[in-house]
């Protein structure tokens, strides 16, 4: 049966592009769903600030007129210029199971980037690290998180079939509180505490938070410079980035360390698990699933640690336990004893060693993939 690549080009396409996902997950238990408006956004050069600086492609795959697959081809012209190299991403890539489908949506984004010279094509990628990453490849038997990516198991096979290659891999981890603080974290926290005159930021108010979060953005982008992947971020989309995710921030749950002078130098982003409340959503926020929402962030006993990072001349130090340790008082006094720690590259052992004091298990891996042209 022949597969027919269309490319997007209007609102109509790309609603259909956007809800086709709905259609393929609609029996599994296991897979968040955006909000649909968010995604609408998020791939339109009128609600994205990534689209000033990056090349894009949106494409469907039809057999017999049915939709079975869509891609996402794109280049960061700010990755090109941090790296020095054309790379091609593909992402937003979901598709029956069909080698054949699998094979079209992949040539098209293929012959896509190498119209602006990409010397290789790699994902699942966003337009950068802060979207969605990676394929799942362990754990297709759990619920995901709201920033990650979920699949069924033959993607991979089907990818690797392609002629694609790992690249890099992430590991997610499922922990257990206790509400009981391991020894060593207290005492290193005293010490850090009145040694070295280290000092939390909380806000207060919205609009503190938000100037924590001006902060906090700044501070991500420097610690996670070093890291595979990284992409410098302009400042609409860092705008961009806040205006999506602080309305999910509770205040009791964000970690900021600061020095003794008042600068940041290391956080740790918690937020309640919103995946049950998307399911319910059902990718519409009227008229019942803000309400989900708004209810998931009040009364959870699920976490997510999204994000954590520490400076480099602070790494030394201990600081990630310092933080863990105010972000395991925090989530304990608003009784949410349930840990999903998001995706952590796998040779990341300074951060990995921070759960060895905790019942925990690695409960889901995901990767990218590249193949060079």
């Amino acid at each position: 049966m022949g597969v027919e690549i269309i490319e997007v080009k209007d609102k109509k396409q790309l609603k259909e592009f956007v809800k086709f996902p709905f259609e393929l997950y609609k029996n599994s238990p296991y897979w968040v769903p955006p909000i649909i408006s968010a995604e609408m956004k998020q791939l339109s050069a009128e609600g994205n600030p990534a689209f000033e600086h990056s090349q894009v492609q949106l494409f469907l795959a039809k057999q017999n007129g049915k939709t079975v697959g869509r891609i996402a081809a794109l280049i960061n012209e700010l990755e090109t210029k941090h790296i020095g190299e054309v790379h091609g991403r593909f992402g937003w890539f979901d598709f029956v199971e069909d080698q054949e489908v699998c094979n079209a949506l992949l040539a098209a984004a293929e012959e896509y980037v190498k119209q602006f010279g990409a010397i290789c094509l790699k994902g699942p990628h966003g337009f950068n690290q802060l979207d969605k990453t990676g394929m799942l490849t362990e754990g297709f038997d759990s619920l995901g998180t709201m920033g990650t990516l979920y699949n069924y198991p033959y993607y991979k096979d089907m990818v690797e079939a392609a002629g694609y290659n790992k690249d890099l891999e992430w590991v997610e981890i499922d922990l257990r509180l206790t509400g009981k603080i391991p020894e060593r974290y207290a005492r290193f926290a005293d010490v850090a505490m009145n040694r070295m005159g280290l000092q939390i930021m909380t806000p207060h108010n919205k609009a503190e938070l938000r100037k924590i979060a001006n902060y906090l953005f700044d501070l991500m982008m420097e610690t996670y410079a070093e890291l595979p992947g990284f992409i410098p971020i302009s400042d609409k989309q860092r705008d961009a980035y806040i205006e999506k995710y602080v309305r999910f921030l509770r205040m009791d749950l964000l970690v900021v360390i600061a020095d003794k002078e008042g600068t940041p130098i290391g956080f740790g982003v918690t937020m309640p698990s919103m995946s049950k409340a998307l399911q319910k959503a059902r990718g519409k926020l009227f008229p019942f699933g803000l309400l989900h929402l708004l209810w998931a962030r009040r009364f959870n006993d699920t976490i997510e640690l999204a994000l954590i990072g520490v400076k480099p001349e602070w790494r030394s130090k201990g600081i990630h336990g310092l933080i863990f340790y105010e972000t395991e008082k925090n989530t304990t006094k608003a009784g949410m004893l349930k840990v999903k720690i998001n995706p952590m590259l796998e040779f990341n052992t300074k951060v990995l060693s921070l759960w060895k004091e905790y019942e925990h298990k690695v409960y889901k891996r995901r990767r990218t993939y590249r193949k060079v042209f």
